[in-house]
């Protein structure tokens, strides 16, 4: 594994990060109070600093999928101070004449472009820890220290006003993370609470918990839906935890609702849910990120021991095919994420230093 280039982004720890499905963009989050925007190339260019909104640590970031290819990038970020902002960029100069994606994406990686505040989002008591856009960003899923997590829906034409359409209030503690299947919306949390709990909607189209995934020994602290590259009936999940361990969860529905199950399936009359494996053990502290790469099908971690580990499944069993010792130096690594730079897939890290780090794998 290489460090193909360090970006000193912040002056406190990087919590979040997040790239854009089809514009070379990544965002971060941080201890600090602000967002930054760089350009995601050679360059790693600032093209701006989202500053003065929240008054404590922005936690986690988000791009809004876009509707195609020329719709312009939306951001949402979840605050300690309780709230969520919503970011969007005002439409450039002659934008309506433009006609290729190569201009589109040279029009909008300006750095004179100006990113405007369009929303703040208030509900949660406590501390927001995680945003999610489902796929078709037309929903915001954001969890708390209260234990909740809230699903917003939005007009996706204007994304100044957002509705809560559900408070969901199953988790025992600290609800730490969210995230969306890619193309169903189908919602996992994990928590404070030693569990995952999976959502989807019922037969009245209000979201419900159709899965508890227990098994975890420790706090969950995030999660990632596979992506496959062609559709299945079966829908895997991967966390990690406290416990030292990333594990692979696996989703079906069932062909007969009432068939006898075994008693080791957390399941309901809609969904089943099972363990598929633990993957070898290599972090020796928590692991706080993990990422499952939608172009490889390979998963990376990262967490407090400074280590970044990338795992690949062969002929349906997990091994570590590369780790990475102090990859921040002494600090704690908080996030994780498999990204695009020059067409090329890389990993992308933050840490306890401030730096944004790009790996090529």
């Amino acid at each position: 594994m290489q460090l193909l280039h360090s970006t000193q982004a912040h002056t406190g720890p990087i919590w979040s990060i997040t790239t854009h499905a089809t514009l070379p963009l990544i965002a971060t989050a941080s201890q600090d109070k602000t967002s930054k925007i760089y350009s995601l190339t050679s360059h790693h260019n600032l093209l701006t600093i989202l500053e003065k909104t929240h008054t404590r640590s922005v936690r986690s970031i988000a791009f809004k999928p876009p509707l195609d290819n020329f719709d312009l990038p939306v951001l949402a970020a979840g605050s300690f101070d309780s709230t969520i902002s919503i970011w969007g960029i005002d439409e450039p100069e002659f934008y309506a004449d433009v006609e290729s994606e190569s201009d589109h994406e040279r029009i909008i990686c300006d750095p004179n472009n100006e990113w405007n505040l369009m929303a703040l989002i208030e509900g949660h008591e406590n501390e927001v820890k995680s945003v999610a856009w489902n796929h078709q960003g037309n929903l915001l899923a954001s969890c708390s220290r209260d234990k909740t997590v809230w699903i917003w829906e939005t007009d996706q034409e204007t994304l100044e006003e957002f509705e809560c359409i559900a408070v969901l209030n199953d988790h025992e503690h600290d609800v730490k993370y969210v995230c969306w299947h890619s193309t169903r919306n189908i919602l996992a949390s994990c928590s404070y609470d030693d569990t995952i709990r999976i959502y989807a909607e019922d037969d009245d189209d209000e979201f419900a918990c159709v899965g508890v995934l227990n098994g975890h020994e420790g706090t969950v602290w995030s999660c990632a839906f596979e992506n496959p590259a062609t559709p299945t009936d079966k829908i895997r999940l991967a966390s990690v935890s406290d416990d030292l361990t990333v594990r692979v969860w696996v989703g079906t529905v069932p062909e007969h609702s009432d068939k006898q199950l075994p008693s080791s399936i957390r399941h309901n009359k809609e969904m089943v849910w099972e363990q598929e494996c633990i993957l070898p053990q290599a972090h020796a502290f928590p692991i706080y990120s993990l990422s499952w790469s939608a172009t490889t099908g390979k998963i990376a971690s990262c967490g407090s021991d400074g280590k970044i580990v990338v795992y690949k499944e062969v002929d349906g069993t997990w091994e570590v095919e590369a780790t990475h010792e102090a990859s921040h130096g002494v600090s704690e690594v908080n996030c994780i994420l498999w990204g695009k730079l020059d067409d090329k897939e890389i990993l992308i890290t933050g840490g306890d230093d401030g730096c944004v780090n790009y790996w090529q794998v």
